[in-house]
C-alpha cells in the first residue's frame, strides 16, 4: 500500500496537529492495521500538558496507543492473519525495537504497522460480538485488571478502590466480574449511579468517615500486634492521591496489600514502623501482561459494562486539539475516543 495518511502529532505542550505522513510499508513478517477507534490515555494528556518528551512521546511524532481496527495488509511470511480481521493491537509489544514503543505506536494515525506480528502476543482477534467502542477500552482495561491481579484479588477478598476515572471504573468492573463487590472511594456523587450499576459499594469521603465506613461494611479483625484492624485485604490506588498510603496503614490488617496503579509524582512520608508491625505490603502495578489483556477481552465481551456511559465523548481525528482539552476535564469526561474512520 502506497500513499499518505492523516496522523495526529504532538509538537509541544498544548500543541497537537493533524498532518499528512506516508502510509507504513508492510514487511514480510508485519501487518498493517487500519485504525478505527483510539482512546486518549492519561499519558497522552501528560504530554499535552507539560510536553511530549515527559510522556515518552517523540516531539513532532506520532502517538496514541489505545487502539483497535482491522487488518488491511499482511506480510508474505504471515500465516495467522488475513485481511479484514478485526484486531486489538498490543502497543507494548507492537514495536519492541523502539524506546517507549507503547507511547509512540501511532494510534492517532490512520494506519499502524505491527512489526513481526504474532497472534495473542502483539495482535489479538476481537470476539465477533465486540464493538470497536468496546475494543478501544481493552488497553486501559488491561492496566486496571493488572492493578487487581498484582495483589492477587480473589473471590472472598474485601477490596477498596481509590479513583473512579476510567482506570478505577475498569478495575471495579473487573473485580465485580469475579464476584467481588469492592468499595469505591469518591469525593462527589456524580458517578454514584454508574458505580452502583457496575456493582460497587460507594463511599463518599466528603460525607462519611472512610475507616468507620469500612469497619461497618467489612467488619474488624485483629492486627499482628493485637490491635483492632479493619478487615480489608486489598486496596487498589487508581487515584495517586497523597492520602491513600496513610489510609491503608490505618486499616492495619496483617499482610494486607496496597496496589499502586495511579502515577503520583509527589513524595509521601511513610512511617516504616507501621509497615513493620503490620507486615502490610505496598507494591506497584505497571502496564499489563498478556493474561491481563486476555482477561480484559473476555470481560468486555460479556457486555456488562455500560460502555455508552463510560465513553462520554467521541471526536473525529480533525478535532484532536479539542478532544485533548475535553479529555483533561475530569468534571465532564471519563473516556474520550477518537473515531478514525
Amino acid at each position: 500500500m502506497k500513499g499518505t495518511m492523516k496522523a495526529a502529532v504532538m509538537q509541544a505542550a498544548g500543541e497537537v496537529k493533524v498532518v499528512e505522513l506516508p502510509v507504513p510499508v508492510c514487511g514480510p513478517r508485519d501487518i498493517i492495521v487500519k485504525t478505527v477507534r483510539s482512546g486518549i490515555c492519561g499519558s497522552d494528556l501528560t504530554g499535552f500538558k507539560i510536553g511530549p518528551q515527559y510522556a515518552g512521546i517523540t516531539p513532532g511524532g506520532e502517538f496514541g496507543h489505545e487502539t483497535t481496527g482491522h487488518i488491511t495488509e499482511v506480510g508474505s511470511e504471515i500465516k495467522a492473519f488475513k485481511v479484514g480481521m478485526r484486531v486489538f493491537v498490543n502497543s507494548a509489544t507492537a514495536n519492541p525495537k523502539k524506546f517507549m514503543a507503547a507511547m509512540i505506536l501511532g494510534g492517532f494515525s490512520e494506519y499502524i504497522k505491527v512489526h513481526d506480528a504474532k497472534l495473542d502476543y502483539n495482535v489479538f482477534l476481537l470476539p465477533d460480538n465486540m464493538t470497536y467502542d468496546e475494543a478501544a477500552l481493552i488497553e486501559p482495561y488491561a492496566v486496571a485488571t493488572r492493578g487487581k491481579n498484582v495483589p492477587g484479588a480473589k473471590p472472598g477478598d474485601n477490596i477498596v478502590v481509590y479513583g473512579v476515572g476510567s482506570i478505577g471504573i475498569f478495575c471495579i468492573h473487573s473485580l465485580c466480574t469475579q464476584g467481588i463487590r469492592p468499595v469505591a472511594v469518591v469525593r462527589s456523587e456524580t458517578k454514584r449511579a454508574l458505580l452502583e450499576k457496575i456493582g460497587a459499594i460507594v463511599c463518599n469521603v466528603n460525607e462519611t468517615d472512610l475507616i468507620e465506613f469500612l469497619g461497618k461494611t467489612f467488619g474488624e479483625t485483629i492486627s499482628r500486634t493485637g490491635q483492632p484492624a479493619i478487615n480489608v485485604d486489598i486496596v487498589v490506588d487508581c487515584a495517586a492521591a497523597t492520602n491513600v498510603v496513610d489510609d491503608f496503614l490505618k486499616m492495619k490488617k496483617h499482610r494486607s496489600r496496597l496496589s499502586i496503579v495511579g502515577v503520583g509524582m509527589e513524595p509521601i512520608p511513610v512511617p516504616l514502623a507501621r509497615i513493620m508491625s503490620t507486615e502490610q505490603i505496598i507494591q506497584g502495578s505497571c502496564g499489563y501482561e498478556l493474561e491481563d489483556i486476555q482477561e480484559s477481552i473476555k470481560n468486555l465481551a460479556k457486555k456488562t459494562l455500560p460502555v455508552s456511559e463510560v465513553i462520554t465523548h467521541h471526536y473525529k481525528l480533525e478535532q484532536m486539539p479539542e478532544a485533548m482539552v475535553m479529555a483533561g476535564d475530569r468534571t465532564k469526561a471519563i473516556k474520550v475516543i477518537i473515531d478514525m474512520e
